[in-house]
C-alpha cells in the first residue's frame, strides 16, 4: 500500500484549483438563494410547479456542490499543498453534514434538521472561500 504524501512542495495552487473553487463558491451562492426561496414554500407536500422547481434546483445545486467538492479534493491531492488539502477535506466533510441534514429535514419534515444543513453550508462556504483566497 502506498501512503498519501501531502507536502508543501508548491507555494500557490494551480489555475485549475482557482477555477474549481470559484465555481463551487458561485454554486454555493446559488444553493443558498434556492434554499431561501424553498423556505417561502414550507407547506409540504409541494403542490405548485414553481415550488417543485425551486426545490429541484436546490437539490441539483447541492449535487453539483458535492461533485465540485470531490474535484477540489482530488486536485488538492494532486497538487500536494497541505493547507489546501486540509481545507478540501473539511469542505467535503461539511458538504456531507449539509447533505445529511437536508435529507433528514426533507425526509422527516422536522425543522431542527435545517440547522444541521445550515451548519454544513456555512462550513463548506468557509472552506471553499479559503481555498479560493489561497489560490488567488
Amino acid at each position: 500500500m502506498s501512503k498519501l504524501v501531502v507536502s508543501q512542495s508548491r507555494i500557490r495552487p494551480s489555475k485549475l484549483m482557482l477555477y474549481i473553487s470559484l465555481t463551487e463558491t458561485i454554486l454555493l451562492a446559488g444553493l443558498f438563494y434556492a434554499g431561501i426561496a424553498t423556505l417561502f414554500y414550507d407547506k409540504f407536500p409541494l403542490n405548485a410547479y414553481s415550488e417543485a422547481l425551486i426545490l429541484s434546483s436546490h437539490i441539483t445545486l447541492a449535487m453539483l456542490v458535492g461533485f465540485f467538492g470531490a474535484a477540489m479534493l482530488a486536485q488538492s491531492v494532486r497538487e500536494g499543498i497541505r493547507s489546501v488539502y486540509l481545507f478540501s477535506l473539511l469542505n467535503l466533510l461539511f458538504i456531507g453534514i449539509a447533505a445529511a441534514g437536508g435529507l433528514a429535514f426533507y425526509g422527516l419534515l422536522i425543522p431542527d434538521y435545517a440547522y444541521l444543513m445550515a451548519l454544513g453550508f456555512f462550513g463548506s462556504l468557509f472552506c471553499t472561500s479559503s481555498v479560493l483566497f489561497y489560490a488567488i
